[in-house]
């Protein structure tokens, strides 16, 4: 009887002790940016396959992380991302093209159909940004495209896009609102670029 109320004591008192860890705020890549359709020839019987997107090790993470002045990173302990930045910037460069109806078909990097180009993207920047005392920020995104005839692997075209957006809430939240406007203006910026291409 004596253990069974020591152990009712000890099952009573871990109870009160134990605190439930709070779930984290999961936030998404999105750019809600509408794409252009273009009536441009050149593209329209060539497939495109769309490759995943490089990047550094940080943005292929759920991770969140922000920098502070000119040499420190830092990532938030109650926000992370829903899914990592890489593959859904890949997904949304995916759909914008597709949406464009540029090519005559886009496929995923996974595909193993042939293709006649093949888009690499690499993710450059894309990070919410703090002044030393934490008074201000930005969000930058910056990245590379290059179209790659895959018959020859030589380089169509290439260009980089950047864009930076002031952040008006000092927290996750005012981050990812930073980086999405961001990345739409990076996207419009690239489907402009693919319509040139395509003329």
């Amino acid at each position: 009887m004596k253990y069974i109320i020591i152990s009712l004591v000890a099952l009573l008192f871990s109870g009160c002790i134990s605190t439930a860890t709070p779930a984290k705020s999961e936030f998404r890549v999105n750019s809600h940016m509408p794409s252009k359709k273009f009536t441009s020839l050149a593209c329209k019987s060539k497939s495109l396959k769309v490759a995943q997107a490089f990047s550094p090790s940080s943005i292929m993470s759920n991770t969140m992380s922000y920098a502070q002045g000119d040499f420190k990173q830092y990532a938030y302990s109650a926000s992370q991302w829903s899914v990592a930045p890489n593959k859904a910037i890949t997904a949304e460069f995916l759909t914008m093209i597709r949406d464009s109806k540029l090519f005559k078909s886009v496929q995923i990097s996974k595909s193993r159909s042939r293709n006649d180009f093949i888009l690499e993207i690499s993710i450059e920047d894309f990070m919410q940004y703090f002044n030393d005392s934490s008074t201000s920020s930005y969000a930058n995104v910056a990245i590379s495209l290059a179209l790659i005839d895959s018959k020859t692997n030589n380089v169509f075209a290439t260009k980089i896009f950047n864009s930076k957006e002031d952040v008006k809430s000092l927290d996750a939240k005012g981050g990812v609102d930073g980086l999405n406007s961001a990345l739409s203006d990076v996207i419009s910026q690239s489907n402009d670029w693919l319509g040139e291409v395509c003329k």
